[in-house]
């Protein structure tokens, strides 16, 4: 009997638990600002975003007209997607890049996708509180419903998981794939509102492509963390069931296929 995804990960929860912390603390090794880097690159893009949407084309929130709410509502874009795409994109080289351990027959190749996309999620973690101290400091928080915040880091964990174990595998046997989901990240940030306002698409071609902010699940998630971090409001409990079956069904997607392609991964890296 085959074991499921919930049995191979309460086995090697310890291994998944020292993987990430490796990975988290090892990706500024060596730097002089260390994890300091985690906070630097979205506040540099913040700054860069709010200079040209904001000061160059004057764009702003409907609720407020502020270009701090705006950097604001930008600065929770950035660190939710970078957390989004960063993860993603480094799933396509993470078989390739631990060959090593792969080889060895006993090492559960399986947390290797996991390991990249929770470590994009702890820098994220740590972008949203920067993100929460600007908020209080300016006094547009706190807020209650930042307690709300698991609710929306699960469906995120399942559907980056679940597209990770499938660029990873797929990864192994078509090298291109690292190009294509990098080229594909870059298309699905620009039609994700991150670093423009929700109400753009909603009065884009009349409202016909308003639908995109509820399908697309990148946009259905920064309006949801928005909502509860930039709002004070609970989030869209539609989307957020929506969101949750998209992250099953494409979280036992990967997992199956991962799996399945598996056994052939030694011959071909």
């Amino acid at each position: 009997m085959s074991e499921s995804v919930f049995q191979f990960l309460r086995r090697n929860h310890y291994l998944l638990f020292a993987l990430v912390k490796r990975d988290v603390t090892g990706k500024y090794k060596g730097s002089i600002f260390g994890l300091i880097w985690s906070i630097v690159e979205p506040v540099a893009l913040l700054a860069i975003y709010t200079l040209v949407f904001g000061g160059l084309f004057q764009l702003r929130l409907p609720y407020d007209s502020s270009l701090s709410a705006y950097a604001l509502y930008i600065f929770c874009g950035i660190v939710v997607w970078m957390a989004i795409s960063d993860g993603i994109n480094r799933c396509t080289s993470v078989i390739v890049d631990h060959v090593n351990m792969v080889k060895k027959v006993i090492f559960p190749v399986e947390i290797l996708p996991l390991q990249v996309i929770l470590s994009a999620i702890i820098h994220q973690l740590i972008g949203l509180a920067v993100l929460a101290a600007g908020l209080i400091f300016l006094g547009k928080g706190p807020f209650w419903t930042w307690l709300l915040l698991p609710f929306l880091l699960l469906p995120q964990f399942l559907i980056t998981a679940g597209i990770g174990w499938l660029a990873a595998s797929i990864a192994v046997f078509l090298r291109d794939i690292r190009q294509v989901v990098a080229l594909g990240t870059i298309c699905w940030m620009f039609v994700t509102p991150i670093f423009y306002p929700e109400d753009l698409v909603r009065s884009a071609f009349g409202g016909r492509f308003a639908f995109w902010l509820t399908v697309n699940p990148a946009a259905a998630l920064l309006h949801n963390y928005r909502r509860i971090f930039l709002m004070g409001m609970a989030p869209d409990w539609m989307m957020c069931w929506y969101l949750t079956g998209l992250g099953i069904l494409l979280f036992y997607t990967g997992w199956w296929w991962f799996k399945k392609t598996q056994k052939t991964f030694i011959d071909l890296i």
